[in-house]
């Protein structure tokens, strides 16, 4: 009982939490959506704990817990994926930036050893 309400009250400030940061446009929409989504389906199987049981049968796998160990891992690879891609992006426009500055760098010298 204690740990329904801690969970539902957790739930609550992220969803809040997330919501401020879409509200001050540091989070995108579909990240917005999808932590809300996760938040609430939370709260809802803390307090329903068999309704994760009707899902994870309803699926075909045996128990909620299964179920929802399954799902979290899935996420988690989503997760890691996502920001390999980032880091990728960032990787590249590094690179960009870098060569960019050198090759104004390298005009730059170029020009001050005209003038001399």
């Amino acid at each position: 009982m204690l740990y329904q309400i801690l969970v539902v009250f957790i739930a609550i400030i992220a969803v809040l939490l997330v919501f401020n940061r879409y509200h001050s446009r540091k989070t995108s929409l579909q990240t917005f959506i999808l932590w809300s989504i996760l938040w609430i389906l939370l709260a809802i199987f803390a307090i329903v704990p068999d309704s994760i049981t009707f899902f994870a049968n309803f699926i075909g796998i045996g128990r909620g817990l299964d179920l929802i160990l399954i799902f979290g891992l899935i996420f988690v690879y989503y997760l890691v994926f996502r920001l390999y891609l980032k880091i990728e992006k960032i990787d590249q426009d590094i690179t960009e930036i870098v060569r960019k500055v050198a090759f104004d760098k390298e005009k730059e010298f170029k020009d001050d050893l005209e003038d001399k």
